[in-house]
């Protein structure tokens, strides 16, 4: 059955000028409804990403340690917006060896992008456990020094 509605559509489209009209004008209308679609979607998710700043979220005793094969980042996230709920908070963790004697010699040995999935209200703060599994086999030859930065905060 689908053979032979394939036959006839191709059969239209090679006769029927009409036919053609027609579907050009769909399949048009169809790449034009797709492109709106697509771009409301990517528009949305700039949105959400644009309306609490990552000054206005305070972090609390943050502390990245080791267990197992992984790591374990723990802390506190305190969400300061006045209008807007967090959904999540991207943060880039950078993680270096530091000699022991020397204050400034530090190499970065490893740098992750890290998703924290947090519900957090306007106003209010809570505690996070996030397991960071790292791409190499860090060595730490000195002492562990790490670092964060927020790259962005999603907002309901």
């Amino acid at each position: 059955m689908k053979w032979l509605l394939i036959i006839v559509f191709l059969v239209l489209l090679a006769v029927s000028a009409g036919f053609r009209k027609l579907a050009g004008a769909l399949v048009l209308l169809c790449v034009i409804g797709g492109l709106l679609i697509w771009q409301y979607q990517v528009y949305e998710e700039n949105y959400s990403k644009k309306n609490i700043l990552p000054s206005e979220l305070t972090f609390e005793d943050l502390s990245l340690e080791s267990s197992n094969e992984s790591y374990r980042l723990t802390g506190r996230i305190i969400n300061n917006s006045d209008k807007y709920d967090v959904r999540g908070v991207q943060l880039k963790i950078t993680i270096s060896d530091c000699k022991i004697n020397a204050n400034n010699n530090c190499i970065i040995i490893t740098e992750a992008n890290e998703y924290i999935y947090a519900d957090i209200p306007s106003k209010q703060a809570r505690d996070f456990r996030k397991n960071l599994f790292l791409y190499s086999d860090i060595v730490i030859k000195g002492k562990l020094d790490w670092d964060y930065s927020v790259k962005y905060v999603e907002s309901k």
